[in-house]
């Protein structure tokens, strides 16, 4: 199904016509303000102490997996108070079917575009994990928002869904132990190829939403791209935003995180070149990436992601195929290679054990997503063999 937003159209046409609206107090998160026109949709609402009533505000949309609204709001509330964006989270959408998410996401929409005065160029979707991919849909099928930051996820699989000619610019934002990581870097590649404006953000983390510090990173780049395209120059805001990003770097390479820096470096003289002189940063890049310790880290992460796609191509495989077939399977076949991957942990690798902790979680995922109603339709002969995965997965202790 095709997304179309009919507030769109009719904002782009007559301007927004704003109702009364309670009154909210500004620095507190509001969860579970009712949606106009729906008999049992909300969302959680914060207000940046930025925010002005009778002013054009800058928006981000969030989405959270869980359908927490206030859990999907907490991470931003520091960028919000940096940038003054107001921040609002639905308490329905979920993981599941786009066409029931994309419906949930126009009520609310059409709630706060008929009841806030929103400023059309800075309204932002962020996401996390399947919200993530939600946000991207959203953005992708209409191009009516700035930028997307999409945590620990990237896309669906339907290609209508997917960056290609919008105007947006995308941040992904994922830990390294992330088990989507090896699909974001992916996504990278696919993103270059398209000559899509983008960053990929890594960090030490796992499957879970990224951070308040992280978050912010995404937003500083950002606010970088818009200033962009207002030719700003050399002024005090870019020059400041340059410092913090550069600032990282250092802190980087202080703990021998080889690759962040790297990854720094390349966001820096992308982001910056034209508005600043980058001669120096790029020959301390250049420094960077023919220096021993950066090889010796990229090395292992180029040779631990060949080895990673072989056991991930088995494991999912195989319990894709159990889950279909639950009385042929075979639990001594898990649990020798369980005890593998678990012995692999004990090698004095980096890289490697971040592998484990993907692979692993990759799986627990794929098992504990068989309890969703929304993706799956289970039988008591499952959930015992879901159960009974999870804690070969991660053994409970007494």
């Amino acid at each position: 199904m095709r997304l179309t937003f009919l507030f769109f159209c009719i904002c782009s046409i007559l301007g927004f016509t704003i109702q009364a609206q309670t009154v909210f107090e500004k620095g507190t998160i509001h969860d579970s303000i009712p949606i106009s026109g729906t008999n049992d949709e909300s969302f959680a609402l914060y207000l940046p102490e930025k925010y002005q009533e009778n002013a054009l505000n800058p928006i981000v949309f969030v989405f959270e997996p869980g359908a927490r609204a206030a859990i999907g709001i907490r991470p931003f509330i520091q960028a919000s108070e940096k940038y003054g964006f107001m921040l609002v989270c639905s308490n329905n959408s979920r993981n599941g079917p786009y066409e029931r998410n994309f419906a949930i996401a126009n009520n609310l929409f059409n709630h706060i575009f008929t009841n806030y005065n929103i400023k059309q160029d800075e309204m932002y979707l962020s996401g996390f994990s399947g919200g993530s991919r939600l946000a991207c849909a959203v953005a992708s099928l209409t191009n009516q928002f700035a930028g997307v930051i999409a945590c620990g996820a990237g896309f669906s699989n339907l290609q209508e869904h997917m960056p290609s000619t919008q105007d947006y610019a995308y941040v992904g934002l994922c830990g390294d132990r992330d088990m989507n990581y090896k699909e974001m870097l992916k996504n990278k590649d696919y993103l270059n190829l398209m000559k899509f404006n983008h960053t990929l953000i890594t960090y030490d983390g796992d499957h879970s939403w990224p951070s308040p510090e992280q978050i912010s990173r995404a937003f500083d780049w950002l606010r970088v791209q818009k200033l962009k395209t207002e030719n700003p120059g050399q002024s005090q805001e870019v020059l400041a935003l340059y410092k913090t990003g550069y600032g990282r770097i250092g802190k980087f390479k202080a703990n021998e995180e080889f690759l962040y820096a790297s990854e720094q470096y390349e966001r820096l003289l992308k982001s910056f070149s034209g508005l600043i002189s980058v001669d120096s940063l790029t020959k301390q890049n250049q420094e960077l990436l023919t220096s021993k310790p950066y090889k010796k880290q990229s090395s292992s992460l180029v040779n631990v992601l060949k080895m990673e796609r072989k056991l991930a191509d088995k494991l999912t495989a195989k319990i894709t195929s159990d889950f279909k077939n639950p009385k042929k399977t075979n639990f001594g076949w898990w649990e020798k290679e369980l005890n593998k991957l678990n012995a692999l942990k004990e090698k004095d690798d980096a890289e490697i054990k971040k592998m484990v902790y993907r692979l692993k979680f990759d799986l627990f995922a794929r098992a504990y997503s068989r309890k969703n109603s929304f993706l799956y339709n289970s039988n008591e002969e499952q959930a015992a063999l879901v159960d009974r995965f999870l804690n070969l997965i991660y053994p409970k202790t007494e």
